[in-house]
């Protein structure tokens, strides 16, 4: 049966993408859950990804960085 994997090529472009989707998880957590700095963090995967450091590091500022609100922020004149 390791003999089928390793000769079909629909293996390998299989696992290429689960190995990218992967890779870019962190990013793609970031980009559904709306987070405000969201080209740091693709920065961060990008660059950092490969390392043992990086791409967990990215992976929890995915879920720890704020949301951006929908809304612009309050205007209080002073009068």
């Amino acid at each position: 049966m390791d003999a089928l994997a390793a000769d079909n090529p629909g293996f390998w472009m299989l696992l290429v993408l689960a190995l990218a989707v992967l890779y870019i998880l962190s990013t793609l957590i970031g980009l559904l859950r709306g987070v405000e700095n969201l080209a740091l963090l693709v920065v961060i995967n990008l660059v950092g990804g490969m390392t043992c450091v990086g791409w967990p590091a990215t992976l929890i500022g995915a879920f720890l960085m704020p949301k951006k609100s929908g809304r612009p922020p309050e205007y209080h004149p002073r009068w």
